[in-house]
């Protein structure tokens, strides 16, 4: 702020966007996106979204990431698009801190300790963050 500037990221909410194609994935990085959140409010063919506890609206089809998921994990970390894992389920988010080579983000997610909503992030998860 020194500078009296300001930054902002161009971003994709939900991996649907990509239709499963890493083609249409780097399409979108060469027209300056630069953050993904892997799922939104559905789960897709590659990752699993939250679940609401009180109506099991979602049915995990990956058990988190697939093979596939995680290759586009490694295909955003390559390309410099950062992983964004609010959204996703739990075992998503441990499998995509697991698997990732940069840094990520929660770019809209609380912390489940303190407001206990589905897609709000378990302390465990928090846990893993630690260097």
């Amino acid at each position: 702020m020194k500078r009296n500037k300001i930054a902002s990221l161009i971003g994709i909410e939900g991996g649907h966007s990509i239709q499963s194609s890493l083609g249409i994935l780097r399409m979108f990085y060469e027209l300056g996106v630069r953050y993904m959140t892997l799922t939104h409010n559905c789960n897709t063919p590659w990752a699993d979204t939250w679940n609401d506890s009180t109506t099991n609206a979602y049915t995990p089809v990956n058990n988190g990431l697939s093979p596939f998921g995680i290759k586009i994990v490694h295909e955003m970390n390559r390309l410099g698009m950062i992983v964004d894992i609010s959204h996703t389920s739990h075992d998503t988010q441990v499998q995509a801190l697991q698997n990732t080579k940069a840094p990520l983000i929660f770019s809209h997610s609380g912390v489940y300790a303190k407001c206990s909503k589905g897609r709000n992030t378990e302390d465990d998860v928090l846990g893993l963050l630690v260097l």
